[in-house]
């Protein structure tokens, strides 16, 4: 059979299958180059990335696993950097760099760079790589938690060609050298990214010449048509209404007062509507985020509803509308500060929490709330180049109906990223992790029980910068239909009381942008309950966090007595919650005193 049916004017399904595979594995090797050449571990180890194939028209075609905050936002990227930069006419070799927050649907650091696919002189698509960059000359290193303009953010690369013919742009790397902090780490990176698109590329290139261009092109359109019907064929499954709710994040990281998340989401027979409309005005510090990445979270959340195993294409998201209006949280308009991304983090358990309303049988509870990441920053001892070190806590994923919910993953806003092993950071920095383990209670309780959230106690060696982002550590998250939230996440800092000088050196070098000790009853002052921090830590100082668990589904006192008595035996649940939550009396750690539990349960379902 030849690739295009005569009788239809379109390549037949086989050939379809396999175009569509071949840009999905064109993808997977750019995924493979950078992770082999890049220079940091934040790119190597976590992969906080995003790697996407597009046609000539801007069409997503396929992406790698990455950053799925990532993915989204190349689509928004790549033709606002036409749309608002001169970028001019690309010609084989060209790499366009954009980091304006803005229209690159991220922050400063992340460099989205992007190259055209070629066939004979005549471009047929684009490929594009977007990095977490260590630094770009921003007002602080590591991450930037209480900048008030974007132009403490780090320099702004509007669109320029970075390689142009091939040729690095020497003029332009000079440039982005003096700014950063870290000039040979951002320079190793950056060339980890161009080999990705060279690889990405040259293979789009060839796909087209085997097949030529009018049957790929057409290949093109039946996956992106059959993308848009797999999308409509899932929705139309679906209940239609309107829902909304509501969700809080700690602080802007300059005022002190809660910031309000509120989404809407509408369906009907057009397709799904998310509106954030009611969230809060733009604030003055960094949580603000751009409506590239409002728009990235939204699509995660409904490709999970509607296409959750297929490769991802444009296709897919035509049903889907996202509404943000300029000057809003989720839209932030110029010089607005956006560095602390942590608004779409929070947005995706939000949407989440609104789903439930309409299908509690199918969404999960509440996972984790937030994604709690200690990181280390400072010149490394030994190489003595600057270093931005991750961790990316595991949280508890919610419980839904039948299951109960996962223990220590990331968020699910994070879920394709990884952690950086305890053995980089002690290997590497003046660090030790001493202990590591799942946090006992973490998990709400339920009917089914909602995932338990990890514990980390960092212990310094040496003095070395330290910081959390996280914006969930004041207000709780949610269970369904009678289930619980989890205890919430939280930062405890305790000082080396050993040092003479310790009061003094924790009042000068330590900054808390969340101090939570009224919430959890702390009036030790060698320790801090808090949220997001950052600071000069010395020898001898910890760093404990305690990530959250997930919310529970159904009412805990109809979670049968065997469960309950697995919980306990495995360490996930004390005797003493146990007994409070879920109604079951222990004899002993491993015996259930079944009349007393009878007699609790009925006690417990008469308040």
């Amino acid at each position: 059979m030849s690739a295009i049916d005569a009788r239809k004017g379109s390549p037949d399904p086989a050939t379809v299958e396999v175009i569509r595979h071949y840009f999905v594995s064109a993808a997977a090797e750019m995924e493979r180059t950078l992770v082999r050449s890049a220079y940091t571990t934040i790119i190597y180890e976590i992969n906080d990335f995003g790697l996407s194939i597009f046609d000539a028209d801007y069409n997503l075609l396929a992406d790698s696993t990455g950053l799925p905050l990532f993915l989204g936002a190349n689509a928004f990227a790549l033709p606002k950097t036409f749309e608002k930069f001169p970028v001019g006419e690309l010609e084989p070799g060209d790499v366009v760099m954009m980091n304006v927050p803005y229209w690159s649907g991220a922050h400063t650091n992340d460099g989205f760079l992007f190259s055209g696919a070629f066939l004979d002189g005549e471009i047929v698509g684009y490929v594009a790589a977007r990095g977490h960059w260590t630094d770009m000359g921003g007002k602080d290193p590591g991450y930037i938690l209480d900048s008030t303009t974007i132009h403490q953010e780090g320099v702004l690369v509007p669109g320029l060609k970075i390689f142009k013919r091939g040729e690095p742009n020497e003029d332009l790397l000079r440039l982005l050298r003096a700014n950063s902090r870290a000039p040979e780490t951002i320079m190793g990176d950056l060339n980890a990214q161009v080999a990705a698109l060279r690889a990405g590329a040259a293979r789009v290139s060839e796909l087209f010449a085997k097949y030529g261009v009018e049957t790929t092109k057409a290949a093109i359109g039946k996956i992106l048509a059959d993308g848009e019907r797999q999308a409509r064929t899932a929705l139309a499954d679906l209940p239609q209404g309107s829902w909304e709710a509501e969700n809080w994040m700690d602080n802007d990281g300059v005022s002190d007062d809660l910031v309000r998340i509120h989404a809407k989401i509408t369906i009907d027979d057009d397709g799904m509507t998310v509106d954030f409309s009611g969230s809060s005005p733009e604030v003055r510090g960094p949580i603000n985020l751009s409506y590239g990445m409002a728009l990235s979270a939204s699509r995660i959340v409904f490709k999970t509803l509607t296409t959750p195993m297929e490769p991802t294409n444009a296709g897919q998201f035509v049903p889907l509308t996202v509404i943000a209006p300029e000057g809003n949280l989720f839209n932030a308009v110029y010089p607005a500060p956006v560095f602390t991304i942590w608004a779409g983090v929070v947005a995706i358990d939000t949407l989440y929490k609104v789903l439930a309303e309409a299908m509690p049988d199918i969404v999960p509870a509440s996972s984790g709330g937030d994604l709690g990441d200690p990181g280390f920053y400072g010149k490394e001892p030994y190489t003595k180049r600057q270093v931005w070190h991750q961790t990316n806590a595991g949280v508890g994923w919610g419980a839904r109906k039948g299951e109960d919910g996962l223990n220590t993953t990331h968020h699910i806003s994070m879920s394709t990223v990884r952690n950086v092993p305890v053995e980089v950071i002690e290997t590497r920095l003046p660090v030790m992790c001493d202990r590591v383990g799942m946090r006992r209670d973490s998990g709400g309780a339920g009917q089914w029980r909602g995932g338990l959230g990890t514990f980390r106690d960092y212990r310094f060696t040496g003095k070395f910068g330290a910081l959390n982002i996280v914006k969930k550590t004041r207000t709780p998250g949610w269970g369904i239909a009678g289930g619980h939230a989890g205890p919430m996440n939280v930062s405890i800092l305790m000082a080396d009381t050993t040092r003479a000088d310790w009061q003094e050196h924790w009042k000068n070098d330590i900054t808390v942008y969340a101090n939570n000790d009224a919430i959890w009853g702390n009036t030790d002052p060698s320790k801090v309950y808090c949220g997001m921090f950052r600071g000069e830590f010395g020898p001898g100082d910890v760093i404990r966090y305690l990530a959250d668990g997930g919310g529970g589904w159904g009412d805990p006192l109809d979670r049968p007595h065997d469960r309950v008595l697995s919980d306990v035996t495995e360490g996930y649940v004390s005797r003493e919650a146990a007994e409070r939550d879920y109604g079951v009396v222990f004899i002993d750690d491993s015996t259930v005193d079944e009349p007393a539990t009878l007699a609790r349960r009925a006690a417990l379902r008469s308040k």
